[in-house]
């Protein structure tokens, strides 16, 4: 994605607030303005000193000057601050604007995307990325608006004071524009590099900051330690160069400013010698050509400084132009569904040339509970993945009451599943907000009510503020009482379909026994999907799928399978000592 084409779309969220440019740019107007007018006050004081004699005419002359001087700064403070005020107020409502749009966009790329990249990286886009762009935007508006103006108003009254001084200033300028074109070009590619490394880096410490304590059980410090190290000395390299050609910038471009500046003095001096320039007013052109050549050293710092925003832009529009899941205005809503869920011949695999489902078709009658069991790897998560549409498979079928779920729309079809998986996934909010997460309307009967299903009532009352306990990693809940309130959060809305992904898995034995009987009450009717590594939990199953390698070895119920003595035999006599 080139300059040209990012410039254009970060421009698409400066349109809607176009007014405020506007209003911006006049103050602009009127600052510069105050602020260039001062020296020809001066200039003019100067040159008038050669011809006023009289002490009272002086007087009168040096306080009317004084009094526009003091008008020009007030004038000119006044309307910087306004401008400074809309430039800011404009950036961070299009920086408000983007970071809304990628955030919005996590929501609607598919699961696969999510997978295939680090938590880290993505916040670094969402976040960092977008602060980059988002200093880079003010101080280019800031610099460049101001800038521009000012070089144009400068010329404009160089050129009408003596425009052979101001021509000659005007041949001098592209060597300014060269020399930050220059440097743009050699510093966009190391910006480019350091913020990919700012992704992997911030990926990196993320996983390693919530993942402590199994590093501290393996001994990893070390080694992520050393793994910390080399990705920070990338980032130094990259960040070395960056800083190398960025600080290039201004002293090149001061080199050819100092030109320009030497330039006007000498010819300037040369004219007042000769008659044709005034004193006063060769001051007043020495101060413009500072004026002038002011915003050079400022764009150049700008133009390196953009070159930063444009690769971190880069990043956000990558995940902005990310592929989305499928447009659902065709596919259809449904309000109930009765729990009869077929897979038909289903092929699918996360990598093309690597194939994990192979053909498998099962039919679930309705309130059964399905029992899906094998080696680690053998995709029993997967199956559920694809009934719940975070993947899409690559032929065959998948059925809920005889309509395909790739024609129902999935927040619609994800509405009558529930799911308990074996991470626990709480956010930082009250108890209450948490069971409540999945019925935004559930009543405070209704909560304690779930709760009280889940066997969560009890240690909840004994937390400092009861249901309305904020949850953050400090408050001392054990994983196991957290997984409770992830089944309460199931109990809640007691959907038709439940999935429980080795739901029990972080509970002792005793709090297992009764979850196993709130369970069952609540499986009664409702087809059952069961993940369990421990075939002990899943002995009452009305049916279980034994997989190996993607495929169906067995299918039964369990001492159907025990008299089978095949696959899962082996599995049952791996977890109990058969004697």
């Amino acid at each position: 994605m080139k300059n040209k084409h990012l410039i254009k779309r970060i421009f698409k969220y400066l349109k809607p607030y176009s007014f405020i440019l506007v209003l911006a740019f006049l103050s602009a107007l009127v600052y510069v303005f105050a602020t260039l007018y001062a020296p020809m006050l001066m200039g003019n004081l100067i040159d008038e000193l050669d011809y006023l004699h009289d002490f009272g005419s002086l007087r009168n002359k040096f306080y009317t000057y004084l009094y526009l001087l003091i008008g020009c700064v007030i004038i000119g403070a006044l309307f910087g601050y306004i401008m400074t005020y809309f430039l800011n107020k404009l950036t961070y409502l299009m920086i408000r604007d983007l970071r809304i749009d990628t955030f919005a966009k996590i929501n609607r790329v598919p699961v696969s995307y999510i997978d295939s990249h680090s938590y880290g990286d993505l916040l670094s886009r969402i976040i960092t990325d977008i602060d980059t762009v988002a200093e880079g935007l003010l101080q280019t508006f800031t610099e460049a608006l101001t800038g521009i103006i000012t070089i144009i108003f400068t010329l404009v009254f160089m050129l009408r004071l003596n425009y052979k001084i101001g021509l000659l200033v005007v041949a001098l300028t592209p060597l300014s524009l060269i020399g930050a074109t220059f440097i743009a070009k050699m510093s966009f590619k190391t910006f480019k590099a350091q913020a990919e490394v700012k992704g992997r880096l911030t990926g990196f410490v993320n996983e390693m900051v919530e993942n402590q304590a199994v590093i501290k059980a393996y001994g990893r410090e070390d080694a992520n330690t050393k793994t910390f190290d080399e990705i920070d000395e990338e980032l130094y390299k990259y960040g070395i160069n960056a800083q190398f050609y960025s600080s290039l910038a201004n002293p090149i471009t001061r080199f050819v400013n100092a030109i320009i500046y030497l330039c006007v003095a000498t010819f300037g001096a040369i004219d007042v010698v000769s008659g044709g320039l005034k004193v006063g007013m060769l001051s007043t052109f020495l101060s413009y050509a500072s004026s002038y050549t002011k915003p050079f050293n400022s764009i150049s710092s700008v133009a390196t400084e953009l070159q930063n925003s444009f690769a971190s832009l880069r990043r956000v529009f990558e995940l902005l132009d990310a592929k989305e899941l499928p447009d659902e205005s065709n596919l259809k809503e449904i309000e109930n569904i009765d729990g009869e869920i077929a897979f038909k011949d289903v092929f699918f695999s996360y990598k093309s040339d690597v194939s994990l489902i192979e053909n498998f078709s099962i039919d679930c009658k309705k309130g059964e509970q399905i029992a899906i069991v094998g080696p680690t790897g053998c995709g029993k998560t997967t199956l559920i993945n694809l009934l719940m549409c975070f993947y899409d498979i690559n032929s065959g079928d998948i059925t809920v009451d005889s309509k395909s779920i790739y024609q129902i729309k999935r927040k619609s079809l994800r509405s009558h599943m529930g799911m308990v998986l074996q991470d626990t996934w709480l956010f930082k909010g009250t108890v209450k907000e948490n069971i409540a997460y999945g019925k935004d309307n559930a009543t405070n009967e209704e909560i304690i009510d779930a709760a009280k299903r889940a066997y969560a009532h009890e240690f909840i009352m004994q937390l400092p503020h009861g249901y309305d306990t904020i949850i953050s990693d400090s408050d001392g809940m054990s994983t196991g009482q957290k997984q409770l309130l992830c089944i309460a959060r199931l109990m809640l809305r007691i959907p038709n379909v439940l999935i429980l992904d080795e739901a029990t898995s972080n509970i002792d034995t005793r709090t297992e026994i009764l979850i196993s009987k709130a369970f069952k009450e609540m499986m009664a009717g409702r087809t059952t999907f069961i993940i369990a590594h421990r075939l002990s939990t899943i002995k009452n199953a009305d049916k279980i799928i034994v997989m190996k390698d993607g495929h169906i070895m067995e299918i039964g119920r369990h001492e159907e399978l025990l008299a089978k003595n095949g696959f899962y035999t082996s599995i049952y006599n791996s977890q109990f000592q058969v004697k």
